[in-house]
């Protein structure tokens, strides 16, 4: 897996801001840092002053006198703005983490694979292997997504219903064993929702807006999804 990363945030004005957060973008370096250092506004406010990092430093460490690893390393850039979350990832290639400060003052960790999984950073970090990296979760994740999206959000969507019933060959006339067997085709593969749903199932994919919120509760996660309309609604908004 790789490991470039990017940083962004809600403005006011409606604008998002981000940029280049650098290599070595997983959970326990990026992440970490910023649990750690940038959690309260004014903190993230001083982060992106500073402009795009290829290594998120310790707050004043711009000026010296930190050790080399927890000094910020500045390209010199400052960041870039857009009107909306989508446009986060459409600047760098191959980006492989995303983190993104939201209005609500909370930091989440955006999967940027063809859905773009939001979920709160400090989760992810709660989750980690022993090595802590968040891989084996993030892969959790996505199989509870395909499981949700074949079964919650299906049930509670009669649109969704008549979607798949427009679009699907069912076998023996069968929609629930026609269902079934395109969940469990989706989640045979390593990577379910790349290799399985945009892959095999890309009219299914279509259906839906690409953006994914994930809310932990006590009892799991839940999983808020909209269908793709002709404009995003921020996920501030859902």
């Amino acid at each position: 897996m790789g490991d470039v990363s990017i940083i962004a945030r809600r403005i006011p004005g409606g604008y998002v801001q981000y940029g280049w957060s650098g290599n070595g973008g997983y959970c326990k370096n990026v992440g970490y840092r910023l649990l750690l250092w940038y959690t309260e506004p004014e903190m993230v406010e001083q982060l992106f002053e500073l402009g795009q990092t290829t290594l998120i430093g310790k707050p004043g460490s711009e000026k010296g006198g930190e050790k080399w690893h927890l000094t910020h390393r500045l390209t010199g850039e400052p960041f870039w703005l857009a009107k909306t979350e989508r446009s986060i990832f459409s600047k760098i290639a191959f980006i492989d983490y995303g983190y993104f400060y939201d209005s609500d003052n909370i930091w989440y960790y955006v999967i940027p694979g063809p859905f773009r999984i939001k979920i709160p950073l400090e989760h992810i970090a709660d989750n980690v292997d022993e090595k802590n990296f968040e891989f084996d979760y993030c892969d959790e994740i996505e199989k509870q997504l395909i499981t949700y999206i074949f079964g919650e959000f299906l049930d509670a969507s009669d649109d969704f219903l008549r979607f798949l019933s427009d679009n699907i060959s069912f076998k023996d006339d069968s929609f629930s064993e026609t269902i079934s067997e395109i969940k469990n085709d989706i989640l045979s593969n390593k990577y379910p929702i790349h290799e399985g749903l945009f892959n095999k199932y890309r009219k299914i994919f279509n259906y839906f807006d690409d953006w994914v919120v994930v809310v932990p509760t006590e009892s799991g996660l839940q999983f808020k999804m909209r269908k793709k309309s002709d404009e995003h609604i921020e996920t501030i908004e859902w």
